[in-house]
């Protein structure tokens, strides 16, 4: 894979977890855990579906705070348990599940044990357009993953 680092339409940010990766890994992999922490603050599922496998489907959907409704699905690339899950993404138009999807980008999601802490990166792209949203998006969902993990610790 080119490094991600040297193309300014793909995303890439880190965070340090207070998690093992297997911890952190079943958060990305297990619906009901999945559900409490994707998306930003503000932002309401509707809609959670996750097949994950190679080869497998997700779906999300929902709602912001101003009531624009969303829906986005793709399918899982990569899953090894427990370093890297890599899946596809799109948006569909008008939040619809019915309508067409928009420019895809692949998330790569990859998972470095740190002792008893784990290295997050992601790496989001690469974008024609929505990597500023996408880039809040991401930072918001990681800050309620963080608080999901103290939670559940």
């Amino acid at each position: 894979m080119p490094d991600a680092s040297l193309d300014p339409n793909t995303l890439r940010l880190t965070r340090i977890l207070d998690a093992t990766r297997e911890r952190v890994f079943d958060a990305w992999v297990d619906r009901d855990q999945f559900i409490q922490w994707m998306c930003p603050p503000g932002v309401t599922i509707t809609l959670m579906e996750i097949d994950v496998r190679e080869g497998g489907a997700w779906r999300v959907g929902g709602r912001n705070e101003s009531g624009r409704v969303f829906a986005s699905s793709g399918k899982y690339v990569e899953v090894k348990r427990p370093e890297r899950l890599v899946f596809t993404w799109a948006h569909h138009a008008d939040g619809d599940y019915a309508n067409p999807r928009g420019h895809e980008t692949t998330v790569r999601i990859e998972l470095r044990a740190l002792g008893d802490k784990t290295e997050l990166t992601l790496i989001h792209g690469a974008f024609v357009d929505g990597y500023t949203q996408h880039k809040a998006g991401w930072e918001g969902s990681f800050d309620k993953l963080v608080a999901f993990l103290g939670r559940t610790a």
